[in-house]
């Protein structure tokens, strides 16, 4: 990512302060994200295509243009913003495991990234019940954008190997509810191609059924349901069902920054 994009990245972020290799400006980088960038999954439920992950294009859609993206697109992007910062950070897949009863299958991607001889999960694109901010990749409880998270180092999945796999819980209603299962693999662009296909057509898998919008902000969130909007600010929670394409279009635009025009037929 050359300098110019950069810029017009950290601006869309709307992040002023200095760039350090530092646990702070990295943390604050993964929270700007979050409340600048929303999570949608429009292209895969309105559009019925799968996502392109070409960096360049990426770009254009999210940084260039109002749009967001779900988890394969925007920590693609955020991880050529990293590294063009020089962070050192790779991409791996994680298994969803919030309200799960089953080991699902590898269906996300986060971004691990090593900065002074520790690793932290970045993760942009999970919205919902997923951390807002680093997570250290250390077993033990962690207090994370005022949330309570418990990181469990987990058996690997294969008897013998020696790859370090980490469960990350959130504390709901007085109980540790597990939220993501990762394992401390690279994985490869094309790898994330293969998910991201499976994601994008999969009828099974909720972004095929249904459209989902998510913004985080600094006392609460903001999230769309299929025609359902739902906003927390603090104690305080509004909702609204939008009627038809005209209010959902003002509505996105409105609430999460989105500018995207629906097809007649698609409602």
């Amino acid at each position: 990512m050359n300098p110019e994009s950069v810029a017009l990245y950290l601006d869309k972020l709307v992040y002023q302060e200095e760039i350090r290799q530092k646990e702070e400006t990295l943390n604050g980088l993964v929270r700007a994200h979050l409340e600048h960038i929303p999570f949608e999954n429009l292209d895969v439920f309105d559009e019925k295509r799968v996502p392109s992950l070409k960096p360049e294009e990426l770009f254009e859609k999210i940084v260039a243009g109002k749009r967001g993206g779900y988890c394969y697109e925007l920590n693609t992007l955020f991880k050529e913003l990293l590294e063009s910062l020089g962070f050192s950070v790779y991409g791996v897949a994680a298994r969803v495991l919030w309200n799960k009863t089953e080991l699902p299958p590898f269906a996300h991607m986060l971004l691990i990234c090593e900065l002074d001889r520790k690793k932290y999960c970045c993760d942009v694109g999970y919205g919902g019940p997923g951390p807002k901010g680093l997570v250290l990749l250390k077993e033990g409880e962690q207090v994370i954008a005022g949330e309570r998270f418990y990181i469990e180092k987990k058996p690997p999945a294969q008897a013998g190997s020696t790859l370090e796999v980490f469960q990350i819980c959130r504390q709901s209603h007085g109980e540790w509810k597990p939220v993501l299962w990762l394992q401390d693999t690279p994985f490869l662009p094309q790898d994330f191609k293969l998910l991201n296909f499976y994601c994008a057509k999969n009828p099974e898998i909720l972004f095929t059924r249904k459209r989902v919008v998510n913004l985080c902000t600094r006392t609460g969130s903001r999230a769309l349901m299929d025609m359902e909007l739902t906003v927390r600010d603090g104690d305080i929670v509004r909702k609204k069902v939008y009627q038809n394409t005209e209010e959902l279009e003002r509505g996105l635009e409105e609430e999460f920054g989105i500018c995207f025009s629906f097809r007649p037929e698609a409602f």
